[in-house]
């Protein structure tokens, strides 16, 4: 006689989903429902939301997922200070921080984040490969998408979180192996990508080792904190997430006067703060001299985005060099602004 016996379940990781928002109703409906769609345990899975005082319907949509957000005053309302916060009441073995503009692609997307730390005891965390690209979308959105993040600084300093669509395989900084599904990093010295946000998954009892609270926490500083103790091995995930934005020019130019807003108000004071900056004059000044000779001759960026649509097939390449020279005068305009300012006073 043949006994059937039960299938054993599977012995998947808890996980703290730790979601910043402030006037977050444009996104933080699809970013929850890509959550809670996941092909994961549910009674693996906690939700934390930290609000920093949103005015529009984003309260009124958590109701509708049955989420009681953690509150911040609005004065500290900022999203790194928001993640801080949600640390404080995590309490799951990995914590995956994602933004309110984030929506994870398909429902095994979780499931493949986690695999290769229950593969691997030396994995610290999991970064997301890739943004997701959608022909469809904006054209800025695809240019950001494409190039892998928003700024174009951070990839000609070569420290972008996210690989760009014009290379198939890992050339972000670091030492990387090619396991299959995700590569094995081993981060050294001081140089870091800025790895830490937009589908970034950590393991929570490696935390105690740098005591992250919502003053001290910034995505990048606390993987800083982490390498410089030891814990220096990374999976970069083949697989991608959706950076929300409908980017339409008008917004990109609001974008770009908020960052010179602060850059001539706070960056310089954070930077203070911060652990591990973009910017390290001993380290980068070279790539930044090289970025600054691209954007005015538009030559470089030209170049890039040739090289970028023989890739992909997409004309929102072509936006580079545009992007790269905007960046370099709003950077250059604050710098300036702000000096001046000084000397005044």
């Amino acid at each position: 006689m043949i006994t059937l016996q039960k299938p054993i379940k599977e012995a998947l990781p808890s996980v703290s989903v730790v979601i910043p928002t402030y006037n977050s109703s444009d996104s933080i409906k699809e970013c929850l429902k890509s959550v809670f769609d996941q092909d994961y345990p549910k009674e693996n899975l906690e939700v934390i939301i930290v609000d920093g005082g949103s005015k529009d319907s984003t309260l009124e949509i958590l109701t509708e997922f049955k989420i009681k957000p953690y509150k911040v005053p609005p004065k500290d309302q900022e999203a790194e200070y928001n993640k801080g916060t949600g640390l404080l009441y995590a309490k799951n073995e990995l914590v995956l921080f994602i933004d309110a503009d984030n929506i994870l692609p398909h429902k095994n997307w979780l499931r493949n984040m986690v695999k290769p730390l229950m593969e691997n005891e030396q994995i610290v965390g999991c970064e997301v490969l890739r943004f997701h690209y959608n022909p469809k979308d904006y054209i800025l959105d695809r240019y950001f998408a494409l190039l892998g993040g928003t700024d174009p600084v951070p990839y000609y300093l070569g420290k972008d979180a996210k690989l760009s669509w014009a290379f198939d395989k890992y050339n972000l900084l670091g030492e990387s192996k090619d396991m299959g599904g995700y590569y094995l990093v081993k981060f050294s010295g001081k140089r870091l990508s800025t790895i830490g946000a937009n589908g970034f998954i950590l393991r929570r009892k490696l935390l105690k080792f740098v005591k992250p609270g919502p003053l001290n926490f910034f995505h990048t500083d606390i993987n800083f904190d982490l390498i410089q103790k030891g814990f220096n091995t990374y999976a970069f995930v083949k697989d991608d997430i959706i950076h929300f934005k409908r980017t339409k020019i008008s917004y990109f130019i609001k974008f770009l006067l908020r960052r010179k807003y602060i850059m001539e108000t706070q960056y310089f004071e954070r930077i203070n703060r911060r652990r591990h900056a973009v910017y390290v004059a001993e380290t980068d000044r070279w790539n930044l001299i090289k970025y600054i000779v691209y954007a005015i001759t538009f030559i470089k960026p030209t170049y890039d985005a040739i090289r970028g649509y023989r890739k992909v097939r997409d004309v929102a390449w072509f936006l580079h060099p545009i992007v790269c020279f905007g960046f370099l005068i709003v950077y250059s305009w604050a710098v300036i602004a702000r000096t001046i300012k000084r000397v005044l006073v």
